[in-house]
């Protein structure tokens, strides 16, 4: 998969204004697998001066939503839950990476680890949906 991303994926993000906006970068996605990251910016943290969870959510979800797609042509979320494991701060490059261990044609069981260099930071799974698309 290194760094190869599914044509469906570039058109899909082509104007998708909300990965300039958080500062995400699309790794990898194609064969149900996404690569997302994103480096925690003084405006992604909150009072305590970690990284709003809020944020790690995001590029969790941005790295199940590349997987999902690649599986399933406009996917949506059915669900998905997040386990904030460690706190992250300015600075850190958090990157989440998706796998789906689990589709058919018309949902798919995306698992994603949000990892700091080698620490583990956040765990998020999450079904998508087949939508109908007009």
């Amino acid at each position: 998969m290194m760094g190869e991303i599914d044509p469906f994926i570039l058109a899909l993000t082509s104007d998708e204004p909300v990965l300039e906006w958080f500062g995400m970068a699309i790794i990898e996605a194609c064969r149900g697998g996404a690569t997302v990251t994103l480096t925690v910016a003084p405006h992604h943290v909150n009072g305590n001066r970690m990284t709003h969870g809020g944020v790690v959510f995001a590029v969790a979800d941005q790295a199940f939503a590349m997987a999902a797609n690649t599986v399933l042509h406009f996917a949506a979320t059915a669900d998905a839950s997040i386990q904030y494991l460690a706190p992250t701060r300015a600075g850190d490059a958090l990157t989440a990476r998706a796998r789906t261990t689990y589709h058919d044609e018309r949902r798919a069981v995306i698992d994603v680890e949000v990892t700091v260099g080698d620490r583990v930071v956040a765990v998020y799974r999450g079904t998508a949906r087949a939508t109908r698309r007009a």
